[in-house]
């Protein structure tokens, strides 16, 4: 069987089927968004080698993580829908139908929003200390205003504020995408 007819055939289960259907493409659109936004930081000769180690590896985990998560929330989510809306409307399939494709959405929504900062925020703390295991120099705040915080290189390093960093988006030529 080709390609085309294996598409036709999941294209024609999708019109009955529009949680899957949902699922599928959204999973799919990830996955290509993270490639894409990938390669894009691999190849974009404005940005650092240096820069690169971090951003790249970043992306890979930030993408694995929206995948896997909203697949690790929306199927149960979507499983257990159809069960309850089954047991609701036992002679209604495109009320069945309708509230998975609502689980899909919620699942979408939680995954994305709520699981997938959380753990790359977890994420994010362990690597930083392995990395300053690694070096051996912990990382030291800097206190600006009676609060701490990091700091950045670029425009001769200044605290990372809010308005630090929106003023530093205007200036760095890679990070138009970046301001708020």
């Amino acid at each position: 069987m080709n390609l085309a007819q294996n598409a036709g055939k999941f294209l024609n289960k999708c019109k009955d089927h529009n949680g899957a259907f949902l699922f599928a493409t959204l999973a799919t659109a990830w996955a290509l968004a993270s490639t894409a936004q990938t390669f894009g930081l691999i190849f974009n000769k404005k940005i650092p080698k240096e820069e690169k180690k971090f951003l790249v590896p970043q992306e890979v985990m930030d993408g694995t993580f929206n995948i896997a998560t909203y697949a690790a929330i929306t199927v149960p989510m979507m499983h257990y829908a159809g069960k309850i809306a089954s047991s609701k409307f036992p002679t209604n399939n495109k009320a069945v139908e309708g509230v998975k494709t609502l689980a899909a959405i919620a699942g979408g929504i939680i995954s994305s929003n709520v699981i997938t900062p959380l753990l790359r925020n977890k994420t994010g703390v362990i690597i930083k200390k392995k990395i300053e295991e690694k070096s051996g120099k912990p990382f030291t705040p800097v206190v600006y205003n009676n609060k701490s915080y990091p700091y950045f290189k670029a425009n001769n390093e200044r605290p990372l504020t809010m308005q630090n960093y929106m003023q530093i988006t205007k200036t760095v030529p890679y990070s138009s995408s970046l301001t708020i």
